[in-house]
């Protein structure tokens, strides 16, 4: 198990898959965290079956993390979707969300990613 994730995580360092998130925001409600954006492919190879990865961290060590695909199955070079991943809390207070994104094949996409709006 070890060498398949080390070996997927050399993929994604080698890959020209790049993605830049255009804009993104993380939603506090009481038991919930919703995280919607845009990204863009500005990578030279269409991605398939992308997903979005949000965390929320709280007070303390608690963490929680949801994952969803992004709103097109397939994204080629230059395109842009939204994404929309809801996180359910069972904590109180909300620190940070953070995000990343995978497909099946990469463990990790490089994305550059500005601080949330």
């Amino acid at each position: 198990m070890g060498l398949m994730a080390m070996a997927s995580a050399g993929l994604a360092a080698q890959s020209g898959y790049q993605l830049r998130v255009l804009s993104w925001s993380c939603f506090v409600f009481e038991n919930a965290t919703i995280v919607r954006g845009t990204v863009k492919n500005i990578g030279p190879s269409s991605l398939s079956n992308l997903r979005v990865n949000a965390r929320v961290m709280g007070k303390g060590l608690r963490v929680a993390s949801n994952s969803a695909l992004v709103n097109n199955r397939r994204l080629r070079p230059g395109e842009v979707t939204g994404f929309s991943v809801k996180v359910m809390t069972n904590f109180d207070s909300k620190k940070r969300c953070e995000l990343g994104f995978r497909n099946p094949v990469l463990v990790q996409i490089a994305a550059l990613i500005p601080n949330p709006r």
